[in-house]
C-alpha cells in the first residue's frame, strides 16, 4: 500500500511540474511544441492517476 501512496504522491507532482511548465513556460523561451508536449504528458498522467485511483476504490471493497 505504501508503494501505491508513493506512487500516486509522484504522480500528483509530475502533474503539477507540467502545469508549472504549460503556465510558465513563456518565461524559459520553450516552444510551443514543447508546450504540447507537456499538456500531452499531463494528461497521460492525469489518466495513470485515474486508473490507480480507480484500481485501489474497487480493491477496498
Amino acid at each position: 500500500m505504501a508503494d501505491v501512496n508513493q506512487e500516486v504522491k509522484e504522480l500528483k507532482e509530475k502533474i503539477e511540474f507540467c502545469s508549472y511548465v504549460m503556465k510558465y513556460g513563456r518565461l524559459i523561451d520553450m516552444s510551443s511544441d514543447q508546450t504540447v508536449k507537456a499538456f500531452k504528458l499531463k494528461c497521460e498522467l492525469e489518466d495513470e492517476l485515474r486508473f490507480i485511483e480507480l484500481k485501489n476504490k474497487n480493491e477496498g471493497k
